[in-house]
């Protein structure tokens, strides 16, 4: 009977040990699982990241663009030698518009740059965009036929329009009418 009484005993320990090395290899194949998730979970971890330098990269590329691609308001707040290109480069227009309105009206210089500045003012618009409507109006009517009595485009719209009257003028006629 001892016998009988120690294999139930032995069997145990055995059914234990196989109990135990079933456990360690399920334990094993989940450890390879998790071992191969974390691998592929770093790779993406470091494809996400790259992906991110390249995005930060684009954008700084885009940023770089975006300031080299600004407007001209933009240009003259950050730069005084983008101000001074943005005068020099307005200037001839400006003179070609002064001498319009001095062959026009036969006036000087100063009173025809005077009246494009009052003018200018009246309208709420630069000098230069003033200038520039002047000077395009000007090439335009050389280039179209005139017909008789039609008025010009700057005189129906009342934009842009340099009175008759020379710098001064008005002032001094408001002073007399006071």
């Amino acid at each position: 009977m001892a016998i009988v009484k120690s294999m139930p005993a032995d069997t145990s320990v055995e059914g234990r040990l196989h109990d135990l090395y079933a456990q360690a290899d399920t334990l094993r194949k989940q450890s390879k699982l998790l071992a191969g998730q974390l691998q592929a979970t770093q790779r993406k971890a470091r494809e996400s990241w790259r992906l991110i330098r390249d995005a930060w990269d684009r954008a700084e590329l885009i940023r770089a663009d975006r300031l080299a691609a600004r407007t001209e308001p933009d240009q003259l707040q950050y730069s005084a030698y983008a101000r001074l290109q943005a005068r020099m480069a307005s200037m001839p227009v400006i003179e070609q518009a002064k001498g319009i309105i001095m062959a026009r009206y036969g006036w000087s210089e100063n009173q025809a740059f005077d009246a494009l500045r009052r003018a200018s003012q009246r309208e709420n618009i630069k000098v230069r965009d003033l200038a520039a409507s002047i000077v395009a109006q000007t090439a335009r009517s050389a280039h179209t036929p005139r017909k008789a009595g039609a008025a010009s485009t700057a005189a129906r719209s009342g934009r842009g329009r340099i009175s008759r009257e020379g710098p001064g003028d008005s002032r001094d006629r408001d002073r007399k009418s006071a």
